[in-house]
């Protein structure tokens, strides 16, 4: 099990369209770390860039200024060791190839026989309780067995940190439960570092150790809260605790308060 490594943003900033009258300043000025095996979540106001900041944490889209580091080393571009799990499953997954071999993709690069590549991703579907579908094609399952097939994926390729943006708002309530809990067994046994960047209050004290909270455009961190819940988590039992629902009120309080401009 590889440990989970540290990411760090420093100052980052971010302009589109700078200098015309188009220009939007999506985020303003951003500094955060997020410790090695840390499960993180960002939470922000609809529309406040928190994708745009998880896809420059990633290497996807740059930064307009500040930088982003892992583990110390400077990131120009999606760096060794980063997966990015997207919220659409339905376009990361590749709809001609089976579910073994989208789950292969993360893996074809790497230096082993065909039958190693196949045990190893068998192995990771049966983490996701996916291993009598590896011969189906993405379109034969539902939403939620895709977003596993994207999940057995993004393991296989044995993330130092995985960033998870929203990955759980195209599915229903019951299924955003059981893929909680498979995210969270995952994390405690594989060791990673997460991020997840989400909506959805509830989701984030559940899963989280801290909790990220972005202001209205241009974005800026206005606080970093512990969530101080005992581990392991139950996705029944947690959300129950006084402690929980004090952090469930204390944050839907602050993402719903206007700007200072408005």
């Amino acid at each position: 099990m590889q440990r989970g490594c540290e990411l760090t943003l420093n100052s980052v900033t971010k302009v589109y369209s700078p200098g015309t009258e188009a220009e939007v300043r999506a985020l303003g000025n951003i500094t955060l770390n997020v410790e090695p095996g840390e499960f993180l979540s960002v939470v922000g106001p609809s529309g406040c860039g928190k994708s745009t900041f998880l896809q420059i944490a990633a290497g996807l889209i740059g930064a307009s200024g500040g930088q982003v580091a892992l583990d110390g080393h400077k990131v120009n571009g999606p760096p060794e060791g980063l997966v990015y799990l997207f919220q659409q499953y339905t376009r990361s997954l590749m709809p001609w190839r089976t579910v073994l071999g989208n789950v292969e993709f993360a893996i074809e690069g790497h230096r082993m026989s065909r039958a190693e590549r196949r045990d190893r991703c068998m192995n990771f579907l049966a983490m996701v309780g996916l291993q009598d579908f590896a011969s189906r094609y993405p379109w034969q399952l539902s939403g939620g067995m895709q977003q596993r097939v994207a999940i057995a994926r993004a393991l296989a390729a044995e993330p130092r940190i995985l960033l998870l943006d929203e990955p759980f708002s195209s599915v229903d309530a019951l299924t955003r439960s059981d893929l909680h809990e498979l995210v969270l067994r995952l994390w405690e046994e594989r060791g990673f570092t997460a991020m997840l960047v989400t909506h959805d209050v509830d989701e984030a004290i559940l899963l989280s150790d801290r909790i990220a909270v972005l202001s209205h455009r241009p974005s800026q961190i206005v606080e970093t809260i512990p969530t101080e819940l005992p581990r392991p988590r139950d996705r029944i039992a947690t959300p129950e605790l006084p402690a929980f629902l004090e952090l469930r009120h204390y944050l839907l309080d602050q993402l719903t308060k206007r700007p200072a401009h408005a």
